[in-house]
This record gives C-alpha cells, structure tokens and sequence, in this order.
C-alpha cells in the first residue's frame, strides 16, 4: 500500500505539472502532454484488467509427508491464463503448527510475472504437528501501480510432519502386568496343554474323546485345547506439555506401536483431546497407524492439562481383555 501511495502522488505531481504547463503554454504539445497524462491510467487498466481477473494463486508441499526435522518445500505457483505478465502481485504466506500453535509469516512480492516455475522456500519442520500453509492480503496491481485489487484466497497447503519411531526395547506382552482375560469356566491342564471340555459334536476326532468322563456322564465328551490368549494392548498417552516434551512422548508411542505391527499385533491408542474428551483409534496396519498419528497432530495441544492416569474408570470401561501401558517422555512405556 505505501508503494502505490507513493507512485499515486507521483502521479499527482505529474498531472499537476502537466496542467500547470497547459495553463502557461497554449500549444500542441501541451494539449498531447495533458491528453496522454489523462489517458494513461485509464489504458493502463484496461490492459491490466483480464490479467488481475485472470490470475490465480496456488500453493503445495513436496513432499506432504516427512519425519520430524526432514527438509520440505512450500511452493507457491501463479496461474496466468493471459499471455501478458502480471504487473505486481503481493501476499501473505502464513505457516502454522496446528499441533504446537507454532506460527512464521513472510511477505511474497511478485513482479512481471508471467507463465514462470513456482517459487518454492523450506517448510520449517522442528517439530511434529500438521503444518498449513495459507495465503491472505493477496492484491495485485495495474501497470502503472495506481489501482489494484483482492484475490481469493487459495486452498491451503498441509505438510504432516510425522515423529521419529524410537526403539522401545523388547516387548513380550505376556509378562506385562494390566488386566487380562478370565475364562468363564475352569481351565483344564493336560497332555502338555491348557484344554477344554465340550460335548462331542459329528465329525471330532475320536482320539479327542475323553472316555473316562464320558462313561461317567453317559454321553461323549471330548478335549478342546485353548489357543494361547494373548490380552489386546491399549496405549494411553497424555496430549499436552511443550513441542520438546511431546516430540519426544510421539516418538515412543511411534516406536511402540511401529513394534506392535512388526508382530502383527492390534492395538488401541486412547488420549484426551483438547476439550479433554477420550478418543480413541484401533490400529491393525501402517495406514491406521499413519491416520491416527494425523488426528493427534491435527488440532491444538495444551501446555498443561489432566493426565489420563489419573481417569482409571475411563482406562477400565474398555473391559478384561486388555491391558495398558502409559507412554510419557523421558519414562518410555510402562504398565
């Protein structure tokens, strides 16, 4: 706005000496002087009308996925139907965290721009969060920098900046403490195994019949053996502290839950949201993974808020067949 002040009181002082020279000098070129002086703006307009109605702004990320601190590029590419340049165009590019709250901001100032490359500069990647690149105060100008206008603003860019997987170690659910599954009738132990037993039903091996019991009850019995139960894991984490404390609290939840699908094991992630409300995710592969990770990083996280430990009826209403592990930073995970 100060440039196109100034190149209007240019204009002015112009306009006004132009006038003053038709005043004192009755002649041809005064009378050209003071027509082209009138005239040039409008014409200025004119030819830059389809160009500032035409043009669009575009903004991009390469790539839209990366690890805490790789490098990334924001682009920003002008769409210019008209083969003339674009005579000035300025804007606001604006970078948030959505997760931390994080925010950086430039000013973008394009000249004779016609169809060119995109401009591209760094994403700043420090932290983990879902990264948005919006554009606003987009104008662009006529020829002669008297007169411009607004543009829409574009879709934003999003840039998902994802934490580093940290190694949690051996995990062997077995011996982990928490709540695990009890079987509603009694566990039987025999020929090397944990069996059951059910009535006989056509088609079970007959080797699997217990007679003994059989003969007692009157009717065929036979032995189930019970498959190995392994209790469903569910890791809780709580979503607040400063962008350093919760780098480091994804990262292990990252690597946790990174192990857990090496072993082809599902899992449940449950936290408090910003309106400290429980949410969970189930995650059986990466792209349940990747989406979970996605809605942590998508919205605000507090500096300070209530820890889940501290809500075990909300841990216990997801019933006996799970047990929990808590991941904080700097404690990794425990039960």
């Amino acid at each position: 706005m100060i440039v196109m002040l100034l190149r209007r009181i240019l204009y002015g002082l112009v306009l006004a000496s132009v006038l003053l020279f038709q005043i004192t000098n009755n002649n041809y070129l005064a009378h050209f002087l003071l027509a082209l002086s009138v005239s040039l703006p409008v014409l200025s307009l004119l030819l830059s009308l389809p160009v500032m109605f035409g043009c669009r702004l575009q903004l991009s990320a390469h790539p839209t996925l990366i690890s805490r601190g790789a490098d990334a590029q924001w682009s920003v590419s002008i769409e210019n139907p008209i083969f003339l340049p674009i005579p000035r165009l300025t804007v606001r590019l604006v970078q948030r965290n959505l997760f931390t709250g994080e925010k950086q901001q430039r000013k973008l100032v394009l000249s004779g721009v016609g169809r060119r490359a995109p401009i591209s500069y760094s994403a700043i990647t420090e932290h983990c969060g879902l990264l948005e690149l919006r554009a606003d105060k987009i104008r662009v100008t006529d020829y002669l920098g008297l007169f411009s206008m607004g543009k829409p603003k574009p879709e934003p860019a999003l840039l998902l900046s994802m934490p580093h997987p940290a190694d949690p170690g051996p995990i062997r659910l077995r011996h982990l403490s928490g709540i695990c599954p009890v079987p509603d009738a009694p566990v039987r132990h025999g020929l090397g195994a944990e069996y059951d037993l059910r009535d006989y039903r056509p088609g079970d091996p007959m080797r699997r019949v217990h007679w003994k019991l059989s003969s007692k009850l009157d009717r065929l019995v036979v032995r189930e053996q019970m498959e190995p139960s392994v209790p469903s894991p569910l890791f809780t984490f709580d979503r607040f502290g400063s962008p350093e404390q919760l780098d480091e609290t994804l990262d292990r939840l990252f690597g946790v839950c990174r192990t857990m699908l090496a072993v082809q094991q599902p899992h449940t992630v449950l936290w408090l949201d910003k309106e400290n409300q429980p949410a969970t995710r189930s995650i059986s592969d990466e792209r349940a993974l990747q989406n979970c990770l996605a809605d942590i990083l998508s919205t605000p996280a507090p500096l300070t808020g209530s820890p889940i430990q501290d809500n075990q009826n909300l841990i216990g209403q997801f019933g006996r067949s799970m047990f929990h592990l808590h991941i904080a930073a700097g404690e990794g995970a425990h039960p």
